[in-house]
């Protein structure tokens, strides 16, 4: 009786089916006939290339450093490159007809149906693959006959104006996969992390089998099931011709993937292949993804877009060749300096007080990014420390603004400065404003980051020169000028920022923006975006030699001796905030220039105390790593060693410092016109008066008491001092 009644259920479906494709062809046929006497338009056959592609994103060197895609993981692939492994078990599966029907095929629909009533599941589809890429790319989901319909009649007329093999490409590049794996690239490197055409008999057939239900017949979320399809379609090959049953046999022996090759948070298992597919995210390229989405920067507009969607359509799933600017040998070595340069009972201890570093090493002579590290580690810690603003404490790495700022106004390196005094502080606390710290000529108050010698110097030349300096050189901190600590670093300021204003002083005193993307171009090639240097003169080539000489020195002989390169000259300068909250280095060699931070991510203020029994200061740690990173980089890039350039020679012999805030060196022992000159001892004939401040532990400098500022402004600003106001040097 079961037989009978299959049989009979057999015979009726058949009819209906028949009858259903009568209703399907008439007016298939007629749309046809219409479209060839030109009343109706053709198909767009663009639309078929209008899905999402991934975006490819690639370092200087040109290897991948990151695809970027939203619910479609999708790479194009030709015809051409796809093996008979996989058209052939895709067609067997699919549309064995494919190459005979003109877009409909009404036998193998009422086949279809037959073997299903008589499977009693869905056994066989009976939509072509032509009617399968209509529905796609033309066509809702909506199961209704009308849709049916014309899902027929578009299929016949889509097949009179593209071949077969444009069909079949467009149909392989957009059919769905499973696990995101959009096309038949994509889904051989998620199940096996191959090239498509890698992919054997058995694979091939696993993907044939899966494309009917994605998730129910998902290798590794249901092997037995997705064993049994794919044995199926093996069956399928062979009634084909497209495979021997020994071949059949031999391919169903064949291991299913044990788990995804791309994305997920577990393992990559040990049998996928050597295609890889890099982590979606790291500092780097979450800086390059936030920089085209931000609306902000307006040299994408044309390229990816006016709006915020229409940016995210182009970066996720536009298919864009995004060419950076990060240097491989560069970033590795910095990682590694970031991880190694700690032995392990200090990281161990400095990862219990979170304690952590950050670094950005920047192309002096572009403003290229060369290398960055943001932290910890992006999958545990997002917020790029090095890049994101307000930025932190810079401490006695800001001294440097100071110094170029004197340096074009005429002091020179012999140049005598006063050490620490007491200034009047009218509405701020204390008053007057007392700092400590040796005084001598401008080099030698540099080494040993003399806080008392850099606030005298930073009322000698203005402090609104000093910040006026530090805008020209692309720091965006609200400065308060009236702020007589400013010279010690109290606003905050990102490590890019820090790299990218020192990066001018190797570049001849020529400031090149930072930036990430040197080159965009669209899925067919075309170039979207390239990226213009924008070079502007921020001071001096003399002031430029000068700045290197005296910051040299500094690294030979001061504070910074710890990021000393042997035969290779560096320059740099150390910083330590208030506390010991924020400690740093900020150098260059005539390759790069380079910021290293260390601190607490989640404060500003709160102290490092001790590690490995020893006080933190921007001479310590941060200028080992800076030291760690280039002779990395220098050793794996096998540079030669490379000349700061000489300098011409002075023009005059050295005298008291004056500037812009004090013409005639006054603060520094300087007679002015009809002027006995300053009473008070200090060094260099300096106003000394005596401090209320008591010697601290710094990077080399003397650490004052604790002080406020001049009134801060009346609407508190993002990058403000924080209470503390003073940081050592």
């Amino acid at each position: 009786m079961n037989k009978l009644g299959v049989y009979v259920a057999t015979i009726v479906v058949a009819g209906a089916v028949l009858a259903v494709a009568t209703i399907i062809a008439v007016p298939a046929l007629g749309t046809v006939a219409s479209a060839g006497s030109g009343t109706s338009a053709p198909i767009d056959v663009t639309k078929f290339d209008d899905f999402a592609v991934r975006s490819q994103v690639y370092a200087s060197d040109g290897s991948l450093l990151a695809t970027l895609h939203g619910v479609e993981n999708r790479e194009p692939i030709r015809l051409g490159d796809v093996p008979d492994t996989v058209k052939d078990a895709i067609l067997a599966v699919e549309d064995a007809e494919f190459f005979q029907h003109r877009g409909v095929n009404l036998r193998a629909l009422t086949r279809a149906m037959v073997e299903n009533v008589q499977a009693g599941s869905v056994e066989q589809g009976g939509s072509t693959i032509t009617q399968q890429l209509v529905k796609k790319a033309l066509l809702s989901d909506e199961r209704v006959l009308n849709r049916k319909v014309k899902e027929a009649a578009l299929a016949i007329r889509l097949e009179q104006q593209m071949t077969k093999d444009e069909i079949l490409e467009a149909y392989l590049n957009t059919v769905y996969f499973g696990s995101g794996a959009y096309g038949v690239q994509a889904a051989a490197e998620t199940y096996w992390g191959k090239n498509v055409g890698e992919l054997n008999w058995a694979e091939g057939a696993m993907l044939a089998a899966v494309i009917s239900n994605p998730v129910e017949y998902d290798p590794i979320l249901h092997p037995k099931k997705a064993k049994e399809r794919r044995d199926i379609a093996l069956d399928r090959m062979v009634a084909f011709g497209a495979i021997t049953r020994e071949q059949a046999t031999y391919a169903k022996g064949w291991p299913l993937p044990t788990g995804r090759c791309t994305g997920g948070d577990g393992e990559r298992p040990t049998d996928c292949g050597e295609v890889v597919q890099p982590k979606p995210d790291s500092y780097f390229v979450d800086e390059v993804k936030n920089e085209l989405l931000d609306l902000g920067h307006h040299e994408y507009d044309q390229s990816l877009g006016t709006t915020y969607q229409e940016r995210v359509n182009a970066v996720f799933g536009g298919g864009l060749h995004i060419s950076t600017t990060l240097d491989p040998v560069a970033q590795a070595a910095a990682q590694d300096a970031h991880d190694t340069t700690f032995d392990a009972a200090t990281a161990r201890q400095a990862a219990a007080k979170g304690i952590t570093t950050a670094m950005v090493s920047i192309d002096s002579s572009s403003g290229a990014v060369r290398a960055l590290v943001g932290g910890p580690g992006f999958e545990s810690f997002q917020y790029d420390i090095a890049t994101h603003e307000p930025g932190r404490q810079t401490g006695s790495t800001f001294k440097t603004f100071v110094l170029l700022t004197a340096l074009e106004q005429g002091v020179q390196p012999n140049d005598s400065v006063g050490g620490g005094g007491a200034w009047p502080n009218k509405g701020g606390s204390p008053d007057p404003y007392t700092v400590s710290g040796v005084g001598g000529t401008l080099t030698s108050v540099v080494a040993a980051s003399s806080n008392g010698a850099f606030v005298r110097l930073g009322q000698t030349v203005g402090l609104d020169h000093v910040a006026d300096m530090a805008r020209r050189l692309g720091v965006t901190s609200d400065f308060d000028p009236r702020a007589k600590s400013m010279p010690l670093g109290v606003f905050d300021v990102t490590p890019m920022e820090m790299a990218s204003a020192y990066s001018a002083i190797p570049n001849n005193g020529v400031h090149q923006a930072a930036y990430f993307v040197d080159r965009i171009e669209d899925r067919d090639g075309n170039v979207l975006f390239t990226h213009t240097a924008d070079p502007k003169r921020a001071f001096s080539a003399q002031t430029a030699c000068l700045a290197t000489q005296i910051l040299e020195n500094n690294v030979q002989a001061g504070t910074g001796k710890n990021a000393q390169l042997g035969a290779q000259p560096a320059a740099g300068k150390t910083g330590t905030t208030e506390s010991n909250s924020n400690t740093w280095f900020v150098g260059f060699t005539p390759y790069l220039t380079t910021a290293v931070w260390m601190g607490i991510p989640e404060s500003n203020s709160e102290s490092m105390g001790t590690l490995a029994g020893r006080e933190q200061f921007g001479g310590l740690w941060p200028a080992t790593i800076f030291k760690n990173f280039n002779k990395a980089y220098l050793d794996n890039e096998d540079k030669p060693v490379a000349p700061f350039p000489e300098c011409a020679p002075l023009s005059r012999g050295a005298q008291p410092a004056a500037g812009a805030g004090d013409p005639y060196g006054t603060l520094n022992g300087g007679r002015g016109p009809g002027q006995a000159p300053p009473s008070g001892g200090g060094t260099a004939g300096s106003v000394q008066t005596t401090p209320t401040t008591t010697p601290g532990t710094t990077d080399g400098s003397v650490t004052p008491a604790p002080s406020t500022t001049a009134p801060a402004p009346a609407t508190p600003t993002t990058k403000k001092p924080n209470a503390a106001d003073v940081p050592a040097g």
